[in-house]
């Protein structure tokens, strides 16, 4: 038997993990209340982190997700901790609902900091490669200003962000985010650091899935300049190779295209994961590699990017949350809350 979890928000650019992880406590919570009973059930193209990361009592697949249709609803912001029938569940996220909110149960019952101990890594040589890096230096997040669209169909959702997160005449105020960065480097004079940043000079969601903070165009490069900072392409050994090394390219970067097989495309790809493609209507190149498969091979290397930034803030010596360099988020959040759980054991 199936709990179900729904969509909470996702792009490649802000996969909303934070956000898909207070909705997987409260599935592992109301699964706990059943005896575990159940297993608890995710969309694998939105989930592409449980290929690093272990949920216990959890599965992911698309077939199977997308099997399981008109399923009796859990609303998590009603009285859901219940017995449940031995049948599947949807458990239905309030990011998805016409009146928005967020955290979507009520702020007493704080299952986020309750379970999320529980998810592991997979990889324990990469576990040991972050602890290793980052034991005796601070973690530093620092958030992109978060995406404030009126043409968004989650209007409430901006609304909440307009409201909440940050004044919106402070909204792209670079040189002003910077003086913060720096006052919260400052109280650590002396000390090294771990960064784990999506701020870059593009569109909040819509910067490079692979940013090199070093580079002189990035906005960060001058903290990198100038402080003892490492991030995650140290930990992934990006800094010195080219991404035509990480990425299978052995099959050349003509591939097919997956809405029409007759059509090919040649696809480029830059050292930051920006990419683009032309389209080969005649080309006699006889690849059996879809487009779908080429790009996902990319996703694969920022989902894994995101989770090294994640454990690196994690076994970092020390913290620093992104309400001290900008806008809050439930990333900072979680880290927190993992970290206040791991030092106990």
């Amino acid at each position: 038997m199936y709990i179900k979890i729904g969509d909470c928000g996702w792009s490649i650019g802000d996969t909303g993990l934070g956000n898909r992880i207070h909705l997987w406590c409260v599935a592992y919570e109301l699964n706990k209340y059943n005896d575990f009973k159940y297993t608890i059930l995710v969309e694998k193209r939105l989930w592409k982190e449980m290929k690093y990361l272990d949920f216990p009592y959890t599965t992911y697949s698309n077939e199977k997700f997308h099997s399981l249709q008109n399923l009796d609803v859990i609303d998590s912001r009603k009285d859901w901790l219940i017995k449940l029938d031995d049948k599947d569940y949807f458990l239905q996220s309030s990011f998805m609902a016409p009146d928005f909110t967020w955290p979507p149960y009520a702020p007493e019952e704080n299952f986020w900091s309750k379970w999320v101990h529980k998810i592991k890594l997979k990889d324990k040589k990469l576990k040991d490669t972050i602890r290793n890096k980052v034991k005796d230096r601070i973690g530093v997040h620092i958030r992109h200003w978060p995406v404030i669209d009126p043409d968004n169909p989650f209007q409430s959702y901006s609304k909440y962000f307009e409201t909440h997160q940050y004044p919106t005449d402070y909204k792209f105020d670079y040189k002003g985010k910077m003086r913060k960065v720096k006052n919260a480097l400052d109280e650590y004079r002396g000390e090294k650091f771990y960064i784990s940043s999506d701020v870059t000079f593009d569109k909040p969601g819509t910067g490079p899935l692979l940013p090199n903070f070093r580079k002189s165009e990035q906005w960060l490069s001058e903290v990198f300049g100038s402080y003892d900072i490492i991030d995650y392409r140290d930990i992934l050994e990006m800094n010195n190779i080219s991404l035509h090394d990480v990425i299978d390219w052995s099959k050349g970067n003509i591939v097919r295209d997956s809405t029409n097989p007759k059509w090919l495309r040649k696809v480029n790809v830059d050292d930051e994961g920006r990419y683009n493609y032309k389209l080969m209507i005649n080309s006699k190149n006889t690849t059996n590699t879809t487009y779908d498969d080429f790009i996902s091979d990319l996703y694969d290397i920022k989902v894994k990017r995101d989770i090294v930034d994640l454990f690196s803030l994690i076994y970092s010596k020390d913290f620093v949350h992104s309400n001290r360099t900008g806008p809050i988020s439930s990333w900072s959040d979680y880290v927190v809350s993992y970290r206040s759980k791991i030092w106990q054991e």
